[in-house]
């Protein structure tokens, strides 16, 4: 008969589980000289009485057994004492070789019951019953999930006194084998029950931790977003009001046409960086709905060239297309916007005189690329620059909150897409949005890189 196979362990959560069994490891090798010097006093007490009383042979094996796991337990715990050992160690040499020796210590106590028992009277065999459950409980009290053993512990251990009572059939022996029976069962299920209860009380801590943590962060990003708003707001609202300053009655025609072209730019980025903050936070409400159809990549390149035409004009930018008829499933307006941000970023940031806008058909996936002839990428920016208030090593003086790029991201995100940057495939930047084809199945997985 085979038995249900156990269902893979995540990664992230074997990690978690190792870390746990670590600490737990490091607390049980720190206390654990209290339960070597009990067990170091009972074995002498045990070696003393039964000298030259039991069978020679197995008094023998025991003690020197037993001997050989107290001497081997106080050097490892001398050891870690004095030299500390890392997590990997604990793992690989200190989990398993307590696991050994718990095992063996079990197997000679085990042993034991046919060396002591028959040697012993009625008094001293009480006596060793209950010297016998200490042990079992003291296992049950002091091993961790990283080192007990407590199933093979009840198993030997009990097993081999109701095997020994069945045996020698003392008086009681049938009430003496049934209560063993039931105290073994006891303690297994017992310390399955606080085990349970440990790991959900360590499951709830960790996750009022987690959330504890998400909402520091997000007070954080709060904190930051004011910060950012108020700091980069402040640039072009004063330069409007030095423009506005300048603008006066019966000036001259020159002087009032550039203070109200400065005037207006000031304005227009004060409005681009409102509407990235709304933008921004209808995303991160989930007040965003995409409106998928399918469409032409040049109908969406056309609403880009609209909005960020003028702009690439005034900083000298020729902005090209390619790939018009490719057909593709988005919303227009919400890929639209996604691409007027990249496009914005390659204007003000990149240092680049051409930026491609094209589309590309291939493998089941339409991938409309951003690439531009500038200074390109900092070491590290692409795995940083897509998280909300990064911005790349390369801003221009145009500035920014550092929320296009993560925009850009939640807005493909809403159309099952994925987006990002690729290193190396010019000397500028290349961003990417990859897309269903038209006509593909709008069930797919929700994708996004970052």
């Amino acid at each position: 008969m085979t038995g249900k196979a156990r269902p893979p362990i995540a990664p992230e959560s074997l990690a978690l589980r190792d870390q746990v069994l670590v600490n737990e490891a490091r607390t049980e090798m720190k206390g654990s000289l209290a339960a070597w010097i009990g067990l170091a006093v009972v074995t002498a007490f045990l070696a003393f009485e039964f000298a030259g009383k039991a069978e020679p042979v197995g008094y023998v094996l025991w003690l020197g057994t037993i001997t050989a796991f107290l001497t081997g337990w106080l050097i490892s715990w001398i050891r870690f004492v004095r030299r500390p050992p890392g997590d990997e160690a604990i793992l690989a040499h200190l989990i398993p070789r307590a696991k050994a020796g718990m095992t063996l210590c079990n197997i000679a106590t085990a042993g034991s019951v046919w060396v002591f028992l028959p040697a012993a009277g009625p008094e001293l065999r009480a006596l060793l019953l209950v010297l016998y459950a200490w042990y079992l409980i003291v296992q049950f009290a002091a091993a961790t999930e990283a080192t007990q053993v407590l199933k093979s512990a009840v198993v030997l251990v009990l097993g081999s006194l109701i095997a020994w009572l069945l045996v020698a059939r003392p008086p009681y022996f049938l009430p003496l084998s049934l209560f063993l029976l039931l105290f073994g069962a006891t303690l297994i299920a017992i310390r399955r029950f606080v085990r349970e209860a440990v790991t959900t009380a360590d499951a709830a801590r960790r996750e009022l931790a987690a959330a504890l943590v998400s909402l520091e962060r997000e007070r954080d990003a709060k904190t930051h977003f004011i910060r950012a708003a108020s700091h980069d707001l402040q640039q072009p609202l004063q330069a409007a009001s030095l423009f506005l300053d300048r603008v006066k009655p019966g000036g001259r025609a020159g002087d009032q046409a550039r203070s109200l072209g400065g005037l207006r730019q000031a304005l227009t980025a004060a409005r681009a960086l409102v509407a990235s903050m709304l933008e921004h936070l209808k995303l991160e409400g989930g007040a965003v709905r995409p409106d998928m159809t399918a469409l032409a990549a040049g109908e969406v390149f056309d609403r880009v060239l609209l909005t960020q035409g003028p702009a690439a004009a005034a900083a000298g930018v020729r902005i090209s297309t390619v790939g018009r008829r490719i057909a593709l499933r988005a919303d227009p307006l919400l890929l639209a916007r996604a691409l007027e941000n990249l496009v914005a970023n390659a204007i003000r940031h990149s240092g680049g005189r051409r930026i491609l806008l094209g589309a590309r058909a291939r493998a089941g996936e339409v991938t409309i690329w951003v690439v531009d002839d500038g200074r390109g990428l900092a070491a590290g920016d692409a795995a940083r620059i897509f998280s909300p208030f990064e911005q790349g090593a390369h801003v221009g003086e145009a500035g920014g909150f550092g929320l296009g790029l993560a925009s850009t991201q939640g807005l493909v995100a809403l159309m099952d897409g994925t987006c990002g940057v690729q290193a190396g495939l010019t000397q500028g930047a290349a961003f990417y949005i990859r897309l269903s084809p038209a006509g593909a199945d709008r069930q797919d997985d929700v994708r996004c890189a970052a």
